[in-house]
């Protein structure tokens, strides 16, 4: 299977947020090459089924994040993505039911989401801006994907773009090649693992209003 034409600029970033208090919570964030914000949509906390984790056993995260979240955020979209960022490894299981590419983008290992979440709360945008981008710059990032039960992540092979990791799937050597291309033309322009922060900005004052 051929990579399909490029037919816009505009990314896709695709994340679950585990939150202590309202349970799973998946956002997504449509941006142009550029940064600036097209559309964004976030499910409802979702209330884990017992009997869905029952029968999915150790493969119930990629279920629940990737086929139920992910799947249902991006069917829902009305604004056309090149392709689709994560950084949470079992959302990448909705590879198998949407038609758009899914790259994952790696974590600096020193940068936890509680952390952030701490942190974000008590600064001003400008200077959570700041320290992101500081403290992305200063940590290495994680170069091997997680291996989740349920979720063949051999599928997925990884480059390094400016300072950041990425896994790409791997079909054929043109689609790669061509994949990596749009990656490393964007990354001039944005740094791909901000806008999830935006992201997890977002879900966390949409849940205090609610």
């Amino acid at each position: 299977m051929s990579a399909p034409p490029r037919t816009c600029d505009n990314l896709g970033f695709l994340t679950v947020i585990d939150h202590p208090r309202y349970g799973p919570v998946g956002g997504y964030l449509v941006l142009t090459e550029t940064g600036r914000p097209l559309e964004f949509l976030c499910t409802t906390p979702i209330k884990q089924n017992r009997a869905h984790e029952i029968f999915h056993g150790e493969t119930f995260r990629p279920f629940l994040y990737g086929e139920q979240i992910g799947q249902a955020l991006l069917s829902r979209s009305k604004t056309e993505a090149v392709f689709i960022l994560t950084d949470v490894e079992p959302v990448l299981a909705a590879q198998d039911f949407v038609k758009k590419t899914l790259i994952f983008v790696f974590r600096p290992e020193k940068t936890t989401e509680a952390s952030e979440t701490a942190q974000t709360s008590q600064a001003s945008e400008e200077t959570m801006a700041h320290r992101f981008e500081q403290e992305h710059d200063d940590a290495l990032p994680t170069c091997r994907l997680e291996n989740v039960p349920g979720l063949d992540i051999g599928r997925w092979k990884e480059v390094k773009i400016g300072k950041r990791t990425v896994a790409v799937p791997y079909r054929q050597p043109v689609d790669w090649d061509r994949f990596v291309d749009d990656i490393q033309h964007v990354s001039r322009t944005i740094d791909i693992a901000e806008p999830f922060t935006r992201i997890r900005l977002a879900i966390e004052e949409a849940n205090k209003a609610g």
